[in-house]
This record gives structure tokens, C-alpha cells and sequence, in this order.
């Protein structure tokens, strides 16, 4: 069963378990390789959300459980509810990504703004991590609550999409969207496979994962961390939706790293994870001006410059 299929039926059986109840489906992200639902309740007052779920993850998860039995499993965990005008703060706005052609329609349709940079287009959701403490243990348990940011809230803000975008990438969210640094031969094989072979050396590139997917790599504080560890500006490689890969500028071959994300893409396309696959680009982070931008118009733009 594709993916496509799979979200069909899934939302025709949860339809089928929420009738007649007071929680309607919402799906989060949608047309986006981030994907998620969750059920919200309208109140006489105010109205409440569930936690979310990733459409992707439970995909991979339906081959042990029947759609009906997985289906229930969904509206169990759909039972952890919080206050919406709670989780809808400007200070909870986290930026996401996805492909630029492929998700856009979809946005607009669902009034979701987004800015594109390259062939991504960069929007945004509210995240807010509650933490909880279990009866039986005494142990605490983060449970995250995420709603689209739509054009509503631009208005009730007085912003723009642009404006958002630049506030939301300097806001502090280390404590509620975890990245992972590694520069590990191994972590950078399990993104690149065999195709490392075609670098000279992995060694100086380093894989990054965050809970926001490759949303990450529009934070500059984030990258310029890892630039002033590499000595100069990145090249920045969106592998798939929940790993960048980085690297010196001055080390590595622009045509060469280009050559291996086109590759990358040719395999998801084959073995069916385009709904993951977010980029076809090469990105360019200045370490000096904090600024991120396909790597192809910055080198255009310096030859045009030698040119003059």
C-alpha cells in the first residue's frame, strides 16, 4: 500500500471511529513531508487539541496492526487534550520545511503562509512541549502539542510571512526542538549509504537531525555554531525531511555534493520516500551575514560581481 493509499483509508476509518463523537480530525502539515494528525474539540467557550501523531511514522507501523486495531490505538492517544488559545503563542511559532513545487498548492489552500527560499518553501507551527509527571514512577514525560500557523494569526500578529520568518528563526527553541550534532563516520553513512564514496572524505562533514526536520537549517545561531567549528561558511545539504548535512565551504566540491543529492533523490524515488524528499538543492550558509541561500545563486552572483 502506497502512502497516499494508506492516508485515504486511514482517514476514512478514523472518520468512521470519531463519528458521532465531539473530536473532528485535523491534519497538520498537510501536503508537506511532515505530515501529522490530531483531533480537536470544540467547546461552548473555548475549544481544545490532542496531541499529534506523524502520518509517516504510523505508515511505517501499519504492517503490525490492522487498519480498524490501529485506528483505535490512534483514538486512545488522541485522549490527551490541551487548551488551544494555550499552545497558540508567537512565542511557540517553529519554522518547518518543505518542497517548494510539490506542497505549495496545498498550503495556500489550507491558508498556511509560508516563504520560499530556493525549492523550499519554509513554513511554520506552533510547538509546545507540556511536561507531565507519571503516577507510577515520578518520572517526567515531555508531550508535545503542534497546530498549524495559518494567515489568521499573521493578521492577528500584524505580520507578514517574511516578517514571521525572520523573527521565529532567532527565537530560543533549544529546549523544545532537540538537534543532534554528530560527526561521525557512521551518522553520515546512514544518511549517504554507498554514495559517500563519491566524497574524497566524510570525515569534515557532519550530520544534523532535529525534531522540526530539516526546518532547522533556517536557524543562523544554530549553524554558525557549527561554521565557527569548521572555520569559515557551509555548504548545507537537506538530506531527505529530518537530516541536513554540513560542511566547510572550502573543502568540499560543490559540483561533486550537488552530484550526490541528485543521486540521494534518484533512490528515495525508487525505493518510494519522495514524500520525504524536501530538496534538490546544495545551500550556502555565510558564517559573516548569517544568511542561508542556494549555493548556485551565491556563486552567480560572485562570478557576476568578478565580472563587472
Amino acid at each position: 500500500m502506497t502512502y497516499e493509499d494508506y492516508k485515504q483509508n486511514l482517514y476514512l476509518e478514523l472518520g468512521r471511529q470519531l463519528d458521532g463523537t465531539d473530536k473532528k480530525l485535523l491534519v497538520i502539515g498537510e501536503g508537506t513531508a511532515n505530515e501529522e494528525i490530531a483531533v480537536e474539540i470544540s467547546g461552548e467557550s473555548e475549544s481544545m487539541c490532542s496531541q499529534s501523531l506523524s502520518l509517516w511514522h504510523l505508515y511505517n507501523q501499519y504492517c503490525r496492526y490492522k487498519m480498524p486495531n490501529q485506528a483505535d490505538r490512534i483514538c486512545d492517544y488522541f485522549d490527551r487534550v490541551r487548551l488551544i488559545k494555550k499552545i497558540e503563542q508567537l512565542d511557540n511559532v517553529t519554522i518547518w520545511a518543505a518542497n517548494l513545487e510539490r506542497s505549495a498548492k496545498k498550503l495556500e489552500e489550507n491558508e498556511t503562509p509560508y516563504v520560499a527560499v530556493g525549492d523550499i518553501a519554509v513554513y511554520f507551527k506552533f510547538y509546545d512541549e507540556v511536561y507531565e509527571v507519571s503516577k507510577e514512577d515520578g518520572e517526567v514525560w515531555p508531550y508535545d502539542y503542534i497546530r498549524p500557523v495559518c494567515n489568521k494569526h499573521l493578521e492577528q500578529w500584524g505580520l507578514t510571512a517574511q516578517e514571521l520568518f525572520d523573527k521565529a528563526k532567532h527565537f530560543d527553541v533549544g529546549e523544545r526542538l532537540q538537534t543532534v550534532l554528530d560527526a561521525s563516520k557512521d551518522a553520515v553513512h546512514r544518511v549517504l549509504g554507498s554514495y559517500e564514496e563519491l566524497l574524497p572524505d566524510t570525515y569534515g562533514i557532519y550530520s544534523i537531525t532535529g525534531e522540526n526536520g530539516i526546518g532547522m537549517m533556517f536557524y543562523p545561531d544554530g549553524l554558525s555554531q557549527v561554521a565557527h567549528q569548521l572555520g569559515g561558511d557551509l555548504f548545507v545539504m537537506p538530506i531527505l525531511n529530518d537530516h541536513i548535512l554540513v560542511c566547510s565551504k572550502n573543502e568540499y566540491n560543490l559540483e561533486k555534493l550537488q552530484e550526490v543529492v541528485e543521486m540521494k533523490r534518484q533512490e528515495d524515488k525508487l525505493y518510494g520516500l519522495i514524500p520525504l524528499h524536501v530538496s534538490d538543492m546544495v545551500y550556502q550558509f555565510d558564517a559573516h551575514n548569517l544568511t542561508l541561500q542556494p549555493a548556485t545563486e551565491q556563486r552567480e552572483k560572485k562570478m557576476k560581481h568578478t565580472a563587472r
